[in-house]
């Protein structure tokens, strides 16, 4: 698992890997779909510790961001 920090201090990290590409299935199916949200998914700090004003936080920034 690859975790990033954004500059707002933000965990993110991901966790999908398009199965295409695992090496059992590699160059067996061309998928560009998967293959490109396998590139822009990504999963938000989520845990039952947060706070509520870290949930508003990661909220706020998320909705900045798209």
């Amino acid at each position: 698992m690859n975790y990033q920090y954004t500059q707002n201090n933000i965990q993110t990290g991901i966790h999908y890997q398009p199965i295409h590409l695992r090496s059992f299935y590699k160059g067996k199916y061309n998928l560009p779909n998967t293959k490109k949200a396998g590139t822009e998914i990504v999963s938000l700090s989520m845990h039952p510790n947060l706070t509520d004003s870290e949930v508003s936080k990661v909220i706020k920034f998320t909705n900045k961001f798209s």
